[in-house]
């Protein structure tokens, strides 16, 4: 499995291609010329949303442990820290992970417990709306949605390869 390459189909042609992991830019067909998105490089910045996310849950960790010592509500941020950092396992091991179900799982799960843990709760409990908060979450789940629209046009069936 390690010589696993990914294919891809062409959003313009619908042809199919190897594209270049390693490469920073656009993903360019070789059949019609034309620019594909660099999936891999895509969920790669998603998992460095998530980095910043981790960074964020252990500081807030280490303050709540130092004001009220540890409590039921730190330990559910605990494990929502372990949930971020198998999720950025997932992405940055991951050799294609917009096809892989579980990677692509987890970063709904991380980014819908995140708005939840971070809009809906704290309205819910104690009425508070974080404006900043539910302006960032407004920037990140369209990008999410297109991300995973992208994904889907891409990955190649069974049928279009010949397989069956």
């Amino acid at each position: 499995m390690s010589n696993f390459a990914p294919v891809i189909k062409c959003k313009k042609c619908g042809g199919t291609f190897q594209p270049d992991l390693k490469t920073k830019g656009k993903w360019i067909c070789p059949n019609c010329q034309a620019k594909n998105a660099n999936l891999k490089r895509h969920y790669r910045s998603v998992a460095d949303l998530i980095i910043l996310g981790l960074i964020a849950t252990v500081i807030f960790i280490l303050i709540g442990f130092k004001q009220r010592g540890l409590d039921f509500g730190l330990i559910l941020t605990a494990a929502h820290a372990v949930l971020l950092l198998v999720t950025i396992v997932f992405v940055y091991k991951s050799k294609a992970p917009w096809e892989d179900t579980t990677t692509k799982t987890l970063i709904w799960v991380v980014f819908g417990l995140a708005l939840s843990f971070n809009v809906f709760i704290p309205l819910l409990t104690i009425g508070i709306l974080n404006i900043p908060v539910l302006v960032i979450y407004t920037i990140i789940f369209p990008y999410l949605f297109w991300l995973n629209a992208q994904a889907n046009k891409c990955i190649v069936t069974s049928s279009a390869t010949g397989v069956n």
